[in-house]
Order: structure tokens, then C-alpha cells, then sequence
């Protein structure tokens, strides 16, 4: 019968004041428990509880690069919306000139964006392992 699991049918009934419940609560957060109860039972069958612990200036990067990403992959659309413009006006001779220096220049900050982004991206799956 061990790997099986049985229903769990019992309950039992605790009260506690808001401030204990509040600690419990903040505990079982911390904890990578689920839910409340699961939480409970270990702590009550003596069980070992396994706490996450977080590295604050390791969030507070995360957040900066998730924007950064965000900000990135915003330039390049508005980079290709920009070339997508000017090659509409192609058909006037003025525009291109302007048109190819665009071009070159759009490349590159593509380019530059995809190694950006892709620095970022490994940094993020480091800190997220």
C-alpha cells in the first residue's frame, strides 16, 4: 500500500487569533507548500517543511530585465514599423537614399537588439534555475 495515497476524511478544528494566523500564514508562504492545510500537517506530524528563500536584489533584477525585454522588443517593432513606412514612399526618388541609410541602420539595431535580448535571456533562465 506505500505510494498510495488514502482520501483524508478526519478534520480537526483549531482556533487561533488573527495574529497567530497571520504568523501561520506568513510561515506557510514562505514554505513551497501549497495550500494551508498541507502546511499544517507537516508542521503538526513533525514533518520537515522546505522554505524558499529569496534574494531580493535577484528579484528586483528579474523585474528590471523583464522590462528591459519588454523595452527591447518594443524598439525593434518600431524599428520595422519605421522601415515598413519608408518603403512605401519608395516610389519618390528623395526618399531612396533615405530609404537604404534606414535599411542599414534598422540592421543594425536589430542586430544589437537579438544580442541584447539574448544575453537576457540567458541571464534570466541562470537566475531562475
Amino acid at each position: 500500500m506505500e505510494g498510495k495515497e488514502t482520501n483524508k476524511t478526519e478534520r480537526v478544528t483549531l482556533r487561533l487569533t488573527p495574529g497567530e494566523l497571520a504568523q501561520i500564514n506568513k510561515k506557510c508562504k514562505s514554505s513551497t507548500c501549497r495550500k494551508l492545510s498541507e502546511y499544517m500537517r507537516l508542521v503538526l506530524l513533525s514533518k520537515p517543511v522546505s522554505v524558499v528563500t529569496r534574494d531580493r536584489s535577484a528579484d528586483d533584477l528579474m523585474l528590471e530585465v523583464t522590462k528591459l525585454r519588454v523595452e527591447l522588443s518594443r524598439l525593434g517593432n518600431n524599428s520595422n514599423q519605421a522601415t515598413k513606412r519608408l518603403h512605401t514612399l519608395s516610389q519618390i526618388s528623395e526618399f531612396r537614399s533615405h530609404l537604404e541609410q534606414q535599411n542599414s541602420h534598422n540592421e543594425e539595431i536589430l542586430w544589437v537588439l537579438e544580442q541584447v535580448k539574448s544575453i537576457i535571456n540567458k541571464l534570466a533562465d541562470q537566475w531562475l534555475q
